[in-house]
């Protein structure tokens, strides 16, 4: 397991409860680790005892995991909770365990997460973790009819609720996941197996780079700004689009400039563990 430090000397007992390995699962890779990049989980292994995790980076799992907890006081005649499964594909045990399965047929997987998250809908990573504990389930002889993420908001706010304009009417939110057939389930499994296998070959320096996506990259932004004004007026992708709308405020364009906003790779720069041991990998970028 990786290092854990305390900078921020938060309480000896919160230190002990982040320490744990909640989701530790036996087999070869987890479903959690087949949707992660090959080039950090490998760095991650190869480098495991000389990464450094800080407690205060953790405490949304001690939430995450708070949830989990709850859940299982749930637990009645007509459902599963956590309940651990287990394939074979290309050679590897696949293990995952989905947070609920009830009748007729209902798969849910809880999240904590930003508001923002839950707005933009189902990541691509959550509707293929999903879709794997469907599978999953279905291989086992349980009936599975739908699909769901449920979100809890841990920066939910009831003023700006109140504000409408499309934010969560509540702190929670139920968000339906397309349902993958059992052949497109397969296909992406063995196709990120391959992927896996093939990293495990690969020096350090020869390890596939993360994708934007997957670097959660954030591209170049042009913002209008206007004098005695802190927050942009428009927020555009290009500099011709941003000095277009300058060219149609006419009489008060001097009231008016464009500041660049570089992108930025979010989860290289800020949430990465194994950054420091990532080279080439354009982090700064």
């Amino acid at each position: 397991m990786p290092q854990l430090t305390n900078k921020h000397n938060l309480p000896e007992s919160l230190y002990t409860a982040l320490s744990a390995n909640w989701y530790s699962q036996p087999g070869h890779i987890s479903v959690t680790g087949l949707i992660q990049p090959p080039r950090i989980r490998q760095l991650m292994l190869r480098y495991e005892s000389q990464i450094e995790e800080d407690v205060s980076d953790k405490i949304w799992m001690l939430l995450g995991s708070a949830v989990h907890d709850v859940l299982e006081r749930a637990e009645t005649a007509r459902s599963l909770q956590e309940e651990r499964l287990k394939t074979e594909v290309m050679g590897w045990t696949v293990t995952g365990a989905a947070d609920l399965w009830e009748e007729p047929g209902i798969v849910s997987d809880y999240k904590v997460t930003s508001v923002w998250a839950g707005i933009n809908g189902v990541k691509p990573d959550w509707e293929a973790q999903t879709n794997i504990y469907g599978y999953l389930y279905r291989l086992a002889g349980f009936p599975v009819n739908e699909l769901r993420i449920v979100a809890i908001y841990r920066d939910w706010s009831k003023n700006r609720a109140k504000q409408g304009n499309g934010y969560p009417q509540c702190a929670a939110g139920v968000l339906s996941v397309p349902v993958w057939s059992d052949k497109e389930v397969l296909d992406y499994m063995k196709q990120r197996i391959q992927l896996h296998q093939e990293a495990e070959q690969l020096p350090d320096e020869q390890l596939p780079f993360c994708t934007a996506e997957e670097k959660w990259q954030k591209p170049t932004q042009f913002a209008v700004m206007k004098q005695g004004r802190k927050s942009a007026v428009r927020v555009l992708d290009t500099q011709e689009e941003a000095e277009g709308y300058l060219a149609n405020v006419q009489k008060e364009q001097n009231k008016y400039c464009i500041e660049e906003r570089p992108g930025r790779n979010v989860r290289c720069l800020e949430y990465c563990p194994v950054q420091p041991f990532c080279v080439g990998n354009e982090t700064e970028q």
